[in-house]
């Protein structure tokens, strides 16, 4: 990542803009694989995110490399919180008092304790939305947006809010051009009675799972409707309708941890795969036969045995960025599913080192 990238993931956070800070520094993992700072600022887009196994990783490498660092030990111990370890958390607020007296975070957390909370007290503290009270401070935002914002609002009041109204409201479709695209119209050309197919649709069974695909890509839910148009496309509906589906799966983008929605089980997937295929997923595993290219890295992800208790499968997993791997490491993927004849790989697209 050049240096003006990083600058501008600095920014962004400055700007709480966590979710593109994420998706800026995680790509770069092994290059900065040495740099606090860099893990610090992610491990903390990951826990405003509400990526908890992302800050989890993350805060646990920067506390490796800056050992005593508040911001490390703060973000960790309300990782800790939220999961009910109370006894974690306790440990590292400890910690961040030996290195700051005073620290006011720290303090509240061991005061939220001292009161003999119980855990369905501590649970209704993380549900009214108070637990960030216990993350690590964040840098103060730059003054420049909120004197453009207080100069905009004068601007309004003296010149009227037509104009702005026209401008600030949310457009009607976000995903310009989901809406455009229609079935052929005439049942007749919607079905093909002698199409060779795994699901058997009928005029109105098409003209659902379309619909449907296309609701869920408008509420950016992109796996659902990915399924949808798999359906479609393994079905029995006409060339006409596959092209349209087609059509609608050019709009699916691949997601981060942050804005990952939708999960598939292994055991699901590994089943059809050709019904998941393009479909993302984020399974947990060790990594096995690793190999590193001069394009790409391959390794098989044993998923479901990061714990070493069960073993759900071997999937063989490739990357095309840069990522810091070892045989037998813990590791959550985040990757796109390949169908590959009755077969399943994953591109991957995201990578959590989890810490033993």
């Amino acid at each position: 990542m050049p240096a003006r990238n990083l600058s501008d993931a600095r920014k962004l956070f400055r700007a709480r803009r966590f979710p593109e800070v994420i998706r800026l520094l995680e790509p770069e993992v092994f290059r900065y694989r040495e740099s606090a700072d860099y893990f610090l600022m992610l491990g903390t887009a990951c826990l405003h995110s509400g990526d908890l196994g992302g800050a989890t990783s993350y805060l646990g490498r920067a506390r490796q490399l800056k050992p005593g660092s508040v911001t490390a030990l703060l973000g960790l111990a309300a990782v800790h919180l939220k999961r009910a370890e109370t006894d974690q958390a306790l440990k590292l607020w400890l910690e961040v008092l030996d290195e700051d007296p005073r620290n006011p975070v720290a303090l509240r957390g061991m005061n939220l304790l001292r009161r003999g909370t119980s855990r369905d007290e501590l649970q209704a503290f993380v549900d009214s939305g108070k637990l960030p009270q216990l993350y690590p401070r964040l840098p103060g935002r730059p003054l420049w947006p909120i004197l453009m914002a207080i100069a905009l609002a004068g601007a309004v009041l003296i010149f009227g809010g037509s104009l702005a109204w026209r401008r600030l409201r949310p457009p009607a479709e976000t995903r310009t051009g989901v809406s455009g695209i229609f079935l052929p119209s005439g049942g007749g050309l919607r079905v093909d009675p002698d199409a060779s197919a795994i699901y058997t649709f009928s005029e109105r069974d098409v003209e659902r799972s379309f619909k449907r695909a296309k609701n869920f890509l408008l509420d950016y839910r992109d796996n659902p409707a990915c399924l949808e148009i798999n359906r479609i496309l393994l079905s029995n509906a006409s060339a006409a309708v596959k092209d349209r589906a087609l059509a609608l799966k050019s709009f699916l983008r691949p997601p981060n941890f942050a804005t990952f929605r939708d999960p598939y089980p292994y055991k699901d997937v590994a089943a059809e795969p050709k019904l998941y295929d393009g479909c993302h997923v984020v399974w947990k595993g060790k990594v096995a036969n690793l190999a590193l290219g001069a394009e790409a890295i391959t390794f098989d992800l044993l998923v479901g045995y990061e714990s070493e208790r069960e073993l759900e499968g071997t999937v063989p997993v490739t990357l095309d960025f840069a990522a810091d791997l070892a045989d037998g490491a813990g590791l959550e993927v985040l990757g796109r599913v390949v169908a590959d004849g009755g077969r399943i790989r994953v591109a991957g697209v995201s990578l959590h080192r989890l810490v033993p």
